[in-house]
């Protein structure tokens, strides 16, 4: 078994949540699945550290995206959708 964190994070050892409504999910995340296209209108920055122990570059536009069908490697703390169903990858 690979004890690296790094890899370990690609394969949902942490779980995940389902979201298909327009309320705030509070937790943290390494990635996103877009399972029918959405449009982000809040996202918050991490607030803790990576498992490779560096900050991450956030860029505040990501809200109002629209996002087709397809798998994000974004790192956030919380998220909110106007429309559409996704899966966040939890860290």
């Amino acid at each position: 078994m690979n004890s690296n964190p790094n890899l370990n994070r690609y394969f949902g050892s942490k779980g995940f949540a389902l979201v298909t409504d327009t309320s705030a999910h509070v937790k943290n995340f390494y990635g996103i699945t877009i399972l029918t296209a959405a449009v982000i209108s809040a996202m918050a920055a991490p607030t803790t550290l990576s498992p490779e122990a560096v900050a991450y570059a956030f860029d505040t536009g990501i809200a109002t995206a629209s996002l087709p069908v397809g798998f994000y490697p974004i790192r956030g703390s919380s998220i909110t959708f106007t429309s559409g169903t996704a899966i966040l990858w939890l860290e």
